[in-house]
């Protein structure tokens, strides 16, 4: 999973966050709606800490995580389209500050200071190439083989570390089956079978990876027997 952060600079974003007009969203708690799918695409989101799930929900509350946003990171990047409506929700996933830059104020200081423009587009290239590649996984590998690789782009993304080892995921088995486009039945059946080799541990609304190198090690062994069938 290849980072799309924006990295902008201390300055910059201490003078954009400070800007008048920019607000801090809340409530930020777990499961807080920041904007929903059909609603005014007027906005630009920046996340100084937290994660952030952009989503489609479809019948009967089936949910498809389109993808996880974490710290130093732009969203909401529809607002600088010709759309005037969001195609995806979002949702507070781990609590964290989360800034609300309406789209003209964003232009404007984007225009006083040219480099952010190319900071913007390096991160949409960077976020379609994310997409392409979870197109690529949910049609080319099986189950195991996407909760091995996402479990090891996680952890080192927006995994805390328990130790010198361990990495803690806060994703539940259900957020986690839906970012991987499978049903909770196959994707926990799936975790437990890691676990039982020893890869992972499963915890409250949390995923551990036991060796991050070890269950790299497990995705690229897997994908080679794939390969080799």
């Amino acid at each position: 999973m290849e980072s799309t952060q924006t990295s902008l600079t201390g300055s910059v974003r201490s003078e954009l966050l400070h800007l008048d007009g920019v607000s801090k969203f809340s409530p930020n708690r777990r499961f807080a709606t920041i904007f929903s799918e059909g609603s005014p695409a007027d906005s630009i989101f920046y996340v100084e800490s937290g994660l952030v799930k952009l989503f489609k929900r479809g019948e009967e509350s089936k949910e498809i995580i389109i993808d996880i946003v974490s710290s130093g990171a732009l969203f909401g990047e529809q607002a600088l389209s010709a759309e005037t409506t969001r195609n995806v929700a979002a949702e507070v996933l781990q609590e964290g500050a989360i800034y609300m830059i309406p789209r003209d104020l964003f232009v404007r200081f984007c225009d006083d200071h040219p480099q952010l423009w190319r900071q913007v587009a390096e991160f949409l290239v960077m976020h379609k190439r994310r997409l392409e590649r979870k197109i690529e996984l949910l049609c080319l590998q099986d189950v195991e083989y996407r909760i091995l690789y996402y479990l090891a782009e996680l952890a080192g993304t927006v995994g805390s570390r328990l130790n010198n080892q361990e990495s803690s995921i806060p994703l539940s088995q259900g957020e986690l089956a839906s970012l991987i486009g499978a049903t909770r039945e196959t994707t926990s059946t799936t975790l437990n079978a890691l676990a039982r080799r020893s890869l992972i541990r499963l915890g409250r609304r949390q995923l551990i990876v036991i060796s991050l190198d070890e269950v790299r090690s497990a995705a690229k062994n897997h994908g080679a027997r794939a390969a080799g069938k």
